[in-house]
């Protein structure tokens, strides 16, 4: 199981990036981290998510 936003999500042995698609989520629009660490747009499609990671996706706001 992985956590997304503190839920369990059954999304272990697909990409970072497979698993944001199908949730849903706008990529360009949001920060992921990934274990509470930063992670960049470019790798993405390379981290093979693994049982216990914790993906926090962040919605970037504009203003001030």
């Amino acid at each position: 199981m992985v956590w997304v936003n503190g839920e369990p999500k059954p999304l272990e042995g697909k990409t970072l990036r497979e698993a944001l698609e199908e949730l849903g989520v706008e990529l360009g629009r949001v920060a992921v981290l990934l274990n509470e660490e930063a992670y960049p747009g470019t790798e993405l499609p390379h981290h093979v998510l693994r049982e216990g990671d914790v993906v926090e996706v962040v919605a970037l706001m504009q203003g001030g």
